[in-house]
């Protein structure tokens, strides 16, 4: 079979999903569904799975701060965790340094 080649943005992709996969599992199982990076307006938007729910205000926030550290440290200025339908969960804080979380329940 002939090797798949991929761009320099796809396996930073890949290399992100992987982090951010590592993080997630310690959580729970599949938690994140899946991660779009848009480097041209430094966005990374992670879509998680309704399993978000069920865990505590604390892991929420523990979570929710690891996955903005590593976009932090790959460069992203704006993150953005979706639900499964869409809908904003959290977003980085434009003031401050704690995530800032919409839907917990």
């Amino acid at each position: 079979p002939t090797p798949i080649i991929l761009t320099p943005e796809q396996t930073l992709i890949a290399a992100i999903e992987n982090q951010v996969a590592e993080i997630s599992d310690r959580f729970a199982q599949g938690l994140i569904k899946s991660i779009q990076a848009n480097f041209g307006t430094s966005n990374l938007t992670v879509k998680i799975s309704d399993d978000w729910y069920t865990l505590k205000e604390s892991q929420q926030n523990n979570l929710a701060a690891e996955i903005l550290q590593r976009s932090k440290e790959l460069d992203f200025s704006h993150l953005e965790i979706t639900n499964l339908q869409g809908i904003l969960v959290a977003r980085n804080p434009v003031v401050g340094t704690e995530m800032v979380i919409f839907k917990r329940r």
